[in-house]
C-alpha cells in the first residue's frame, strides 16, 4: 500500500472515530438530561405531598384517619402527565391509599416496594420510574412512605428519536467529509509520486546509471518544489552515467513521461 493512501485511509479513520465519539457523548448527555429532568420533577411532587402528609402527622393523625388524604393525591397526580399513580402505604408495604389515572396504573401504586436503605429513592427501570419517601412523625419513627410512579416512555421515544437523528447526522458528516478526503488523497498521491522519482532517480545516479523517466513537472505543488527540482535536475546531469551498452559514458538527457 502506497504512503499516499496509507495516509488518506488514516485520516478517514480518525475523523470517523472523531464523529462517533462525538454522536456517542451528545447521546449519552442527552439521556442524562432527560433522566434528570424526570427525577427533579418527580422530586418535587414528591416532597411537596410528604409535606402536606407530615403536617397531619404532627397533629397527631394516623395515615388510616386522614379524610384528606386522597385529594391530596389526586391534586398531585395532576401536576404533571408523566406521573400515572401517587400512592401512600404503611411502613410495611401495604397500600392505604392511592391515585391512578387508569385501572391498569393501578397495580404500578408501590407493589413489591422493597425496604429502603435511604429515606428517599428514586429508580429507574425500562419504561418506569419510581420515587419514594419515608414519612417520620416528630420522634423520628417511621409512619409510613409515600411513593409516586411516573411513565419514562415518553423520555425513551425522545432518546430512541434523538440516537436515530444523531447518527443520521454523523453519517451526512461523513458523507461531506469523503470528497474533501478525496481532493487530499490527490494532492498527497501527486506530490508522493514526485519524490519517490526522484528517490529513485538518486538511487540510479548513485550507481553511475542514467535516468529513466524525469519527475512529472505538472505534480509539484509549491514554487520552492520547482526550484528543488531545478536544481537536482542540474546537478544530475552534470554526473558521468554509462551506457547501456558500453563502458563508455556520455550524457544522457530523456523526455519527461506525460502526466498520470
Amino acid at each position: 500500500m502506497k504512503l499516499s493512501t496509507k495516509i488518506g485511509l488514516a485520516l478517514f479513520l480518525v475523523l470517523a472515530s472523531a464523529l462517533s465519539m462525538t454522536t456517542v457523548l451528545n447521546y449519552l448527555r442527552f439521556d442524562q438530561t432527560l433522566h434528570t429532568l424526570l427525577a427533579q420533577r418527580m422530586t418535587v411532587i414528591l416532597n411537596e405531598t410528604s409535606q402536606d402528609i407530615v403536617a397531619g402527622i404532627d397533629l397527631g393523625l394516623r395515615l388510616e384517619n386522614m379524610e384528606n388524604l386522597q385529594p391530596i393525591l389526586n391534586r398531585r397526580l395532576d401536576m404533571s402527565n408523566d406521573i400515572r399513580n401517587v400512592a401512600v402505604l404503611d411502613c410495611d408495604g401495604t397500600i392505604i391509599s392511592n391515585a391512578a389515572r387508569s385501572p391498569d396504573d393501578q397495580a404500578l401504586s408501590g407493589a413489591a416496594i422493597p425496604q429502603q436503605a435511604r429515606d428517599q429513592w428514586i429508580d429507574f427501570t425500562p419504561g418506569i420510574a419510581t420515587a419514594g419517601q419515608v414519612l417520620r412523625d416528630s420522634l423520628g419513627q417511621c409512619a409510613g412512605q409515600v411513593v409516586i410512579t411516573a411513565s419514562a416512555e415518553t423520555s425513551e421515544a425522545k432518546l430512541a428519536n434523538a440516537f436515530s437523528e444523531m447518527w443520521k447526522s454523523a453519517a451526512l458528516g461523513m458523507g461531506m467529509i469523503i470528497p474533501i478526503l478525496g481532493v487530499l488523497f490527490i494532492l498527497m498521491r501527486r506530490r508522493h509520486r514526485v519524490f519517490e522519482e526522484l528517490h529513485e532517480d538518486l538511487a540510479r545516479a548513485v550507481a553511475g546509471k542514467a535516468p529513466n523517466i524525469r519527475p512529472h513537472d505538472g505534480d509539484v505543488l509549491t514554487q520552492s518544489e520547482i526550484e528543488l527540482i531545478s536544481l537536482y535536475r542540474e546537478i544530475r546531469d552534470q554526473l558521468p552515467h554509462e551506457t547501456k551498452k558500453g563502458g563508455t559514458k556520455r550524457q544522457s538527457e530523456t523526455q519527461a513521461e506525460p502526466l498520470k
